[in-house]
């Protein structure tokens, strides 16, 4: 009896010592993948839908993401991964900068809010240097969005032959009409 005992005690003890963790291939690789659901397919999920959760938008450049979006008083704030690893183009170095005329426009096309200033990337023709596998975080600022104004785009300007410029569709962040 006191075996029975001491076997359930031990079995409870090792119970409470099982971690609850998710296992490490579903746990996020960095702070940026916050908003991505890991899981073995997450690199194709990305290509297809690059924000399976919605409102932080869908990128024309597969690299590039946009990891959370603020309003403060004075701005619409981006929180941005330019991840050189990613996509067809991963190889070799490129150059990332913001073009100072991108603006955030409003779903209807009525509104747009200027570009204010980034911090951790150079505006053009200034330009940053990412090497094959890096990854580039950086803040932009813009004026603040219209209170209830909730649905957005970035537009930097119109690709070129040589130059891909950062296009982002579909975010939404919550902005009540005051």
């Amino acid at each position: 009896m006191n075996r029975f005992f001491l076997s359930i005690g031990l079995l409870v003890g090792c119970l409470g010592c099982v971690s609850n963790r998710p296992m490490k291939g579903h746990t996020p690789t960095d702070p940026s993948e916050y908003y991505v659901q890991a899981s073995p397919l997450e690199e194709l999920n990305r290509r297809i839908l690059p924000d399976p959760i919605g409102g932080l938008g869908h990128s024309n450049d597969i690299q590039l993401r946009v990891t959370d979006i603020r309003l403060t008083n004075q701005y619409t704030v981006l929180y941005m991964l330019f991840d050189h690893g990613v996509g067809q183009n991963a190889g070799g170095s490129t150059q990332i900068s913001i073009d100072p005329k991108a603006k955030l426009v409003s779903r209807d096309g009525k509104s747009t809010f200027a570009f204010v200033k980034a911090e951790g990337i150079p505006q053009t023709p200034e330009h940053l240097d990412v090497q094959a596998a890096d990854k580039a975080r950086f803040i932009l600022y813009f004026e603040r969005l219209t209170p209830g104004l909730n649905e957005f785009a970035l537009f930097e300007c119109e690709d070129t032959a040589t130059t891909t410029c950062w296009n982002i569709t579909d975010m939404h962040v919550e902005n009540p009409a005051q």
